[in-house]
């Protein structure tokens, strides 16, 4: 009943299994090199050696990967089939994985990607709205301005667009009213005769 370690002797694969990393699967290796030992050891035409050995390492917890726990399920399934020993004497193999939290990290993550990809969406439609209102923002704004620009040109009163035109236009205004009373000033002086 020894096992080899036929696949990949470096990484994450060992006997079959996956593992999440590589240390999983270094104490998967460090597993098969106990079987190998035990098996060497072990004298499978004794049912009740067999029986023993099983019964310790149930009781210390030697195998925790799936590696171990399939060769004690294979050593369990071996004592079943022997008609000298009492089923009632043989172990359940202990499981010391809590799959519920296996579940629940898994179930969590896939929470979590899915919030991170409804927050993304989320993020797009923001975006589009708060682009949409910047641009009828700047739409409005540009509206103002040029009709401030149109104001100011339009405006009577001098200002930094209009001030050179204002003031040419009032001198002139002014100049032509000088003008109008020089005249008529002269023209009374004539009536009454001074000169």
């Amino acid at each position: 009943m020894a096992v080899t370690d036929n696949v990949n002797t470096g990484g994450r694969n060992v006997d079959g299994f996956e593992f999440t990393d590589i240390e999983n699967g270094s104490i998967a290796r460090e597993e098969i090199q106990r079987i190998n030992y035990i098996s060497s050891k072990m004298n499978e035409d004794n049912p009740e050696a067999v029986l023993s050995v099983y019964n310790k390492m149930i009781e210390s917890n030697t195998f925790f990967t799936p590696v171990g726990l399939e060769y004690l399920r294979r050593l369990q399934a071996y004592l079943y089939k022997k008609k000298e020993i009492d089923d009632s004497r043989i172990r359940d193999i202990p499981v010391l994985v809590s799959y519920v939290d296996i579940i629940d990290r898994y179930n969590n993550k896939k929470d979590i990607e899915r919030e991170e990809r409804v927050q993304r969406k989320r993020r797009v439609k923001t975006f589009k709205r708060e682009y949409k209102a910047s641009l009828i923002v700047n739409a409005v704004l540009i509206l103002m301005i040029v009709a401030m620009f149109i104001i100011v040109l339009k405006s009577d009163t001098p200002n930094m667009i209009n001030y050179e035109n204002a003031i040419t236009n009032r001198y002139a205004s002014w100049d032509q009213e000088l003008t109008e009373r020089e005249s008529r000033v002269r023209e009374k002086e004539r009536e009454l005769g001074i000169e």
